[in-house]
């Protein structure tokens, strides 16, 4: 039966290279598709992470809260596994002056750490390393009319600190959301804390070496220790995701999505494949009533048309699997998105970069082969189904 069924294949080669042509095009199309999302996933997500810290513990209801009063409080001792990191933040309104030109800001308090990763924000200048330097928003710059060694002053008066300070300009910021960067302001926590609220901070950032971009248990096991000591001070303590809801409402989301956008293209590559098969139908009537009447029943005949269906699908998919592969392969490396400058500025809108890096599991395989199978099987269905029900004798007087 498999012998029969590969070389009825043969026996139209432009049919079946068209055909199965177009399942190797959709197969690869759905690996590249299934890796570049996935990278460009891990990219925004580990963007979060890198901003946010693994954990985040901040004073109970601050969603609700908008007054500093309310939102800073005394950091804690933490009781963190070997090699973790915490990072004080703290952020506040105040009002930027340069001169005769004044803009709203929002204010940040960093630490030596924090500023770190700040570099690859960094357009001109250095980052802060003493007291009385500041970073700008590059659009905060233009919009004040300052450069780098102007003086701004930050007002921010009616709380705990002393209400006005003067920073000097080290560094212009290029920040990816256009609308934060004309209100970023940037500067040491301990100036932050002189400013705003004298040793109290707005969140605590703990980060965990070692610990996977989407791995939940270590962090939920370290949240579960911190709540019981931080809960009788008012403080709760989420994950990185339980921080940004919004965001992570995506991740259920992704795979359905995804296979969605899989499934139509190879709905398409099924309806192409049902056409063939209904063609070669046609042309074979005949064929197919004398093997009827050879002795061949309507499950065999049905087989046959199952068998010629998986055999062109199964190994058009596997050439389309294996260049897919060699793609993601490349893609694996680093890979910059082949657009337009205009449309990789909205891209950067997202916050997320421009160079990005290929992820491809074994589910996303099985479910690009698990696809290609059902339509293999599903567009065989209805021209088996009428090859069983031909009639031996009115099939070979059949003249197509």
């Amino acid at each position: 039966m498999l012998r029969l069924a590969w070389r009825n294949l043969l026996r139209t080669p432009g049919r079946s290279l068209t055909t199965g042509g177009v399942v190797a095009l959709v197969t690869f199309l759905s690996v590249v598709l299934l890796s570049l999302y996935a990278g460009a996933m891990d990219a925004f997500f580990g963007l979060l992470l890198e901003r946010t810290g693994h954990l985040v513990v901040r004073v109970e209801g601050y969603r609700e809260k908008q007054v500093l009063e309310d939102l800073a409080f005394p950091p804690p001792d933490l009781s963190l596994p070997q090699g973790a990191r915490v990072e004080g933040v703290l952020e506040g309104a105040a009002l930027a002056i340069a001169g005769e030109r004044s803009r709203p800001v929002a204010l940040t308090g960093l630490s030596r750490e924090g500023f770190s990763r700040q570099g690859n924000l960094l357009k001109a200048g250095r980052l802060p390393e003493a007291s009385g330097e500041a970073l700008l928003g590059e659009a905060l710059a233009r919009a004040l009319r300052v450069g780098l060694g102007d003086e701004v002053v930050a007002y921010a008066p009616g709380g705990e600190g002393i209400g006005v300070f003067a920073f000097r300009v080290v560094g212009l910021v290029d920040l990816p959301e256009s609308h934060l960067e004309a209100r970023t302001l940037l500067v040491p926590l301990e100036d932050a804390q002189t400013l705003l609220a004298p040793g109290r901070v707005t969140r605590l950032e703990v980060r965990l070496p070692g610990v996977g971009l989407y791995e939940e248990a270590p962090l939920l096991a370290l949240k579960a220790s911190l709540q019981e000591d931080l809960a009788p001070r008012g403080l709760v303590v989420e994950t990185w995701l339980e921080a940004n809801p919004g965001y992570a409402a995506i991740l259920p989301l992704y795979r359905v999505v995804m296979g969605v956008y899989v499934g139509f293209f190879f709905l398409l590559a099924g309806l192409i494949l049902l056409n063939a098969l209904y063609l070669s139908l046609v042309e074979r009537v005949r064929e197919f009533g004398l093997l009827s009447a050879l002795g061949l029943s309507g499950r065999g005949v049905m087989a046959l048309v199952f068998w010629e269906s998986l055999l062109l699908v199964g190994v058009f998919a596997l050439l389309g699997l294996g260049a897919g592969l060699f793609a993601h392969l490349e893609m694996a490396d680093g890979f910059r998105m082949p657009l337009p400058q205009w449309i990789l500025e909205q891209y950067r809108e997202f916050g997320l970069p421009e160079v990005l890096y290929g992820r491809l599991g074994l589910s996303d395989l099985l479910l690009v082969l698990g696809y290609a199978l059902g339509v293999g099987v599903l567009a065989a269905l209805w021209p088996a189904w009428l090859a069983s029900r031909l009639e031996p004798v009115e099939a070979m007087r059949y003249v197509p």
